[in-house]
């Protein structure tokens, strides 16, 4: 036991030579050193390897693993099956570590056996490489004694966006390993899917005000303006094991849901989409006629109005309305990430 590492530290890898480094600096860089960096190169084209290598080389405490391209959820699952910490952190190679965070989450944690702890971060919007938007995304300092407390304030804290990631969490690794929980190979709801079924275990949970982490993402370029195939399956997916988790505020889990299914619709006019006019309207259909999709705009909470608005479209069941509207959606996402995002916020 002596020389296992009280945190463990996994990142997904690909063609990440030019921010890498800066990401694995954070990491080597904080106060804390009982912890080790496992990095797991997805199968990357570009100097990726090379760098790693000469961290390690550097520094025992970082590890890597190079695997064929799966996706980060694969990568992220290859990291976990060679971890030895007690506690889990994920990074992404595009981020940083904030100073200070393994020590602050040490000391939130040393004398009190908690499942799961959960923090503050800072969201940054890019337009390209420039910087357009800052969001503080606050976490009220809470401590929840027993499941049933926690299941109670997961709508409230999904609602202000601190339940979907992975990178805001400390996970305790006896549990995921015990229970063998994993990533979905998905490209998109991953970290979500992940998340509900760590939540099924969790008996207290820690919520702090500490920013412990810094993400920033390129709004023309992010998951809500990329097609994938199966991505409103996962959403569904999501929905059902939300709801089998926990059915109080269904209401507001039902409002959250429209949300995502939109972003499922809006990638449709992306260049990315394959799908021709005709396919892209069955598709529409296809959503507007699901199962999941009519409880939802039948239950939707609506108190705000972009979330009446959202209920509207999806009750209408009009292929020409959702079409149009999801179309404006994107073209404003593409012209200003700035404001889209602030229209999220209001949701």
């Amino acid at each position: 036991m002596e020389n296992t590492p009280f945190f463990s530290v996994v990142m997904p890898a690909y063609n990440c030579e030019d921010t890498v480094g800066k990401t694995i600096e954070s990491v080597l860089n904080q106060t804390v050193i009982d912890f080790e960096l496992i990095i797991v190169n997805d199968g990357s084209t570009d100097n990726t390897q090379q760098v790693l290598e000469r961290y390690h080389s550097k520094d025992s405490r970082v590890k890597f693993k190079t695997i064929e391209n799966g996706g980060p959820g694969n990568a992220r699952n290859k990291g976990i099956e060679i971890t030895t910490g007690q506690y889990l952190l994920f990074v992404d190679s595009d981020d940083v570590m904030k100073e200070g965070t393994l020590e602050i989450y040490a000391d939130h944690v040393k004398d009190e056996n908690v499942d799961l702890t959960i923090s503050s971060y800072n969201m940054n919007v890019l337009d390209g490489e420039e910087l357009v938007d800052t969001r503080f995304v606050e976490a009220p300092n809470q401590m929840m004694e027993t499941h049933e407390e926690f299941l109670n304030n997961v709508y409230p804290l999904m609602n202000k966006q601190l339940m979907y990631v992975a990178w805001n969490k400390l996970f305790k690794l006896d549990i995921i390993k015990k229970h063998g929980i994993e990533f979905p190979p998905y490209n998109s709801c991953e970290d979500r899917l992940f998340n509900i079924r760590y939540f099924n275990y969790v008996k207290n949970c820690k919520v702090v005000s500490d920013v412990l982490y810094d993400y920033s993402f390129d709004g023309k370029n992010s998951l809500t303006n990329k097609y994938f195939d199966n991505k409103f399956d996962t959403f569904v997916e999501f929905y059902r094991e939300l709801l089998a988790l926990t059915k109080k505020h269904e209401k507001g889990f039902s409002a959250l849901f429209l949300k995502g299914v939109m972003s499922c619709i809006i990638p449709l006019h992306s260049e990315s989409c394959p799908l021709t006019y005709r396919e892209k309207r069955e598709y529409i259909k296809t959503i507007m006629q699901h199962p999941d999709v009519i409880k939802a705009s039948k239950d939707s909470l609506t108190d705000t109005k972009i979330r009446q608005v959202m209920k509207m479209l999806f009750k209408t069941k009009s292929v020409s309305v959702n079409y149009t509207a999801s179309k404006i959606m994107y073209s404003v996402s593409m012209a200003s990430p700035k404001i889209i995002e602030k229209f999220k916020r209001k949701f």
